[in-house]
């Protein structure tokens, strides 16, 4: 009778290196293109800060970073028209810096 050791031969072994490169594959197959934004979207983009900002209302910024679109909840404190970024303060306090080319999506909470 022929005596093996059963499954732990066939066990795969992977290294730290190989499950670090199959999860980096995988987070480039994830991204994305950065989506085109006409001027008429980017109007009324403009106007709901402008409104958010007027009665201090809270919204949520998708916005794109290398490949993936991020949300963020906050208020916009400040639209700087010569730098093209806005400022928002989260709910933890925390001030973000967004420059408005990278702005994809603009909603109420």
């Amino acid at each position: 009778m022929l005596r093996d050791r059963g499954t732990i031969k066939w066990t795969a072994m992977m290294l730290p290196e190989h499950v670090a490169r199959l999860k980096h594959d995988l987070a480039e197959t994830k991204k994305i293109d950065k989506p085109i934004i006409d001027e008429q979207q980017a109007e009324e983009f403009e106007a709901t800060i402008a409104y958010a900002m007027s009665v201090n209302k809270p919204l949520v910024f998708s916005i794109y970073e290398s490949g993936v679109v991020k949300q963020l909840k906050g208020f916009t404190q400040y639209i700087n028209y010569e730098k093209k970024m806005l400022h928002i303060k989260d709910f933890s306090h925390e001030t973000h810096f967004i420059i408005l080319d990278d702005v994809v999506g603009v909603s109420y909470v």
